[in-house]
């Protein structure tokens, strides 16, 4: 695999990360346009509940090729907590290449550093090529999760 650093992701990774954001536009249903001051603000809150947002980047040669995005939270059946992968994304120049598994890995270790019971992700329905990776990386079928989107 490429030399891949992971690391926190910072403000001055936006551009880049919003680079990444519109590659995944064409493969989500989504018509949302990705502003610079809305994900800076977006950013600047995570940052400010770090024991509830973790936001990582993967980097080669100072080029931003991954982000990922999780949300940990209590719940009461699951005592330790559940990680939620709300986003990631790999550059489509640099997949296949093992830097979405090694971010996952990184999320699943922190989950398990924090003591969360799980970790969960989401995807669309007919992204088959999303869902074959989360089961290659060990994810399995658990629950259906249901959207409502406003």
């Amino acid at each position: 695999m490429i030399e891949t650093t992971i690391r926190t992701c910072t403000q001055e990774d936006i551009h880049q990360i919003i680079g990444l954001m519109k590659e995944l536009k064409a493969f989500a249903s989504t018509s949302s346009d990705f502003i610079e001051e809305d994900i800076n603000s977006i950013l600047k809150e995570m940052e400010m509940k770090p024991d509830i947002y973790i936001n990582l980047v993967a980097e080669i040669n100072g080029l931003v090729v991954g982000f990922i995005s999780v949300i940990f939270y209590k719940t009461l059946y699951h005592k330790g907590g559940t990680a939620l992968i709300n986003e990631l994304i790999i550059n489509q120049n640099y997949r296949d290449k093992g830097i979405g598994r090694l971010l996952v890995e990184n999320i699943k270790s922190e989950a398990i550093r924090r003591g969360m019971d799980e970790l969960e992700v989401g995807t669309e329905l007919d992204n088959k090529v999303a869902q074959s990776f989360y089961k290659k990386c060990g994810f399995d079928e658990e629950f259906l999760l249901l959207g409502m989107v406003f």
